[in-house]
């Protein structure tokens, strides 16, 4: 039995209740079963309804799918400031939730629906008080948590996963701003270069080079901007700037717990015990 399970049990059992009928059919039976349900699942409300007004409040434009986010660095600043500041929110969570193991172990090991159901409302109520934490910096700082979200996916970006060697090779086959198609263009406009500097071109092949040089600086920068790299240039050099700081203030649970489930649209799935 982890603490992060612990953790996100809370949010699972949470999700379950009020998606399979709300509070008025859990009533009395959650309340009693989750130790203060009922009012727990309604913090619960009450934080997703400030998530809305957040959202509404500083309206935040995604990239499309596909895009990239171009890194600003006052807003940079302000979701660090945000995160640090909540920090010791998420430590505190960290121990509440190693004591609740701790005390509750035994019983949460048995299989008992009555001390799963207990965990959960104490994961809620513990998670909660640091969501609401994140919320308010989150206001001082003038960003939704749409932002919020967005700029974690730059900032702290999800390990890849690396695609089968059938799906690589098509895709450098049909992806034009493939790197490694980049890179032959680039090496094909190098060696116009030294072609131009021969002395027994005619006019007709010097010009006919030129054209062709011309043509592929075009098109290289073409599929630069197609593939966003002058945004993952720009980002790359601002997160190396901001480096020191975006690693102390990094912690993947942190946003699997609190990041995550702040989407309005669901709750975070339940992590394996």
């Amino acid at each position: 039995m982890n603490k992060k399970w612990i953790l996100g049990l809370g949010l699972g059992a949470g999700g379950l209740l009020l998606v399979g009928g709300g509070l008025v059919a859990t009533g009395y039976w959650a309340d009693r079963a989750m130790g203060g349900g009922v009012e727990t699942l309604m913090n619960t409300q009450e934080r997703a309804q400030k998530v809305a007004e957040l959202n509404a409040r500083h309206p935040f434009q995604a990239p499309a799918a596909g895009k990239v986010l171009r890194l600003d660095e006052a807003r940079l600043a302000a979701y660090l400031a945000a995160r640090e500041a909540t920090l010791p929110a998420y430590e505190v969570l960290q121990k509440e939730t190693l004591e609740y193991v701790q005390a509750h172990g035994s019983e949460l090991n048995s299989g008992s629906r009555s001390a799963i159901l207990k965990a959960a409302g104490a994961s809620l109520r513990m998670v909660g008080k640091a969501q609401s934490v994140l919320l308010r910096n989150l206001e001082a700082q003038g960003m939704s948590p749409v932002e919020f979200r967005s700029l974690t996916t730059v900032v702290y970006p999800p390990p890849e996963a690396p695609p089968a060697a059938g799906a690589a090779m098509a895709s450098q086959a049909s992806d034009p701003s493939d790197p490694a198609n980049l890179a032959q263009l680039e090496a094909q406009l190098a060696a116009i270069t030294p072609q131009l500097e021969d002395p027994k071109l005619t006019e007709a092949e010097r010009l006919q080079l030129e054209q062709r040089r011309a043509g592929l600086r075009k098109y290289i920068t073409q599929m630069e901007l197609a593939s966003g790299k002058d945004v993952k240039d720009a980002n790359a050099a601002l997160l190396k700037k901001h480096a020191e700081r975006i690693a102390k203030a990094a912690n993947p649970t942190f946003d699997d717990l609190l990041t995550r489930p702040l989407d309005a649209a669901g709750t975070a799935g339940l992590p394996t015990p």
